[in-house]
């Protein structure tokens, strides 16, 4: 399984791009930066994304990867999400006011919409392509998922925008190929409080949830650092003292 790291801050400044990531060119988790970061030719191969949850740094390049591939897709892409969020979607963003519907829009060169909104069931196994995609939900401000990713031989966890949570360490403890986990940081410890009400973690925070998966071998990327508090943050999880931690930077390349 390949990961290749699109965006991974939790703010937007030049040289930092929105979350998205893409997995073997197919399969894209989340779409803030994919389309400041992906030729024309790379988003065509796009057939499947996975939304975490609806804010606008994780969604806003599903407007424009549309408007872009709109008369040139054959196929719909599917947006896959749970229940929540596919309805926030359709409420929010495709709802002909900030941006055209492209799950319903067609015409001469573009027989079937771009886009196709599809929902996950929570906690269940669903073929998506290549993979087999279980979402589990987890704490924050609004529904906010992480996706257990899973090929022939590997599992990748990607969380959502998150506060401290449980349910999904528990499930991870019971995956003998998982080959990596995808966490948030967005904040330095001083900021402990505005992580607290907006649901998000510190890297103090960050290192009682890897705790609660008691893997020490097993690799912790870390992603969402807001760009005004990276370096702080950096210094931070370096002083955790945890060899398993590696700060993710964009156009970076994993394999699983």
């Amino acid at each position: 399984m390949k990961l290749r790291v699109l965006g991974c801050s939790g703010g937007q400044l030049p040289g930092h791009r929105l979350s998205s990531f893409l997995v073997d060119d197919t399969l894209l988790i989340d779409a803030g930066g994919v389309t400041g970061a992906l030729s024309w030719q790379a988003q065509l191969k796009i057939q499947n994304i996975l939304v975490t949850h609806i804010h606008l740094d994780h969604v806003m390049g599903l407007g424009t990867l549309a408007d872009n591939l709109f008369g040139k897709c054959k196929a719909s892409i599917n947006i896959w999400g749970t229940r929540p969020i596919v309805e926030g979607l359709r409420k929010y963003f495709f709802n002909d006011g900030i941006w055209p519907d492209f799950t319903k829009i067609k015409g001469p060169s573009q027989t079937k919409p771009v886009l196709q909104l599809r929902v996950l069931p929570i906690k269940r196994a669903t073929r998506v392509g290549n993979y087999r995609i279980t979402p589990v939900a987890v704490h924050h401000i609004v529904p906010s998922v992480a996706f257990f990713i899973q090929n022939q031989t590997k599992t990748l966890l990607h969380l959502g925008d998150t506060g401290p949570t449980s349910e999904v360490w528990s499930l991870a403890k019971k995956q003998n190929s998982l080959g990596g986990v995808v966490i948030e940081t967005s904040f330095p410890n001083r900021l402990r409080d505005v992580a607290a009400a907006s649901r998000h973690l510190t890297p103090a925070m960050l290192a009682r949830e890897i705790d609660k998966l008691n893997r020490p071998a097993t690799p912790i990327y870390v992603t969402h650092l807001k760009p005004q508090f990276r370096r702080e943050i950096i210094a931070e999880i370096k002083a955790l003292r945890r060899p398993q931690l590696h700060v993710l930077k964009d156009d970076e390349v994993l394999r699983f």
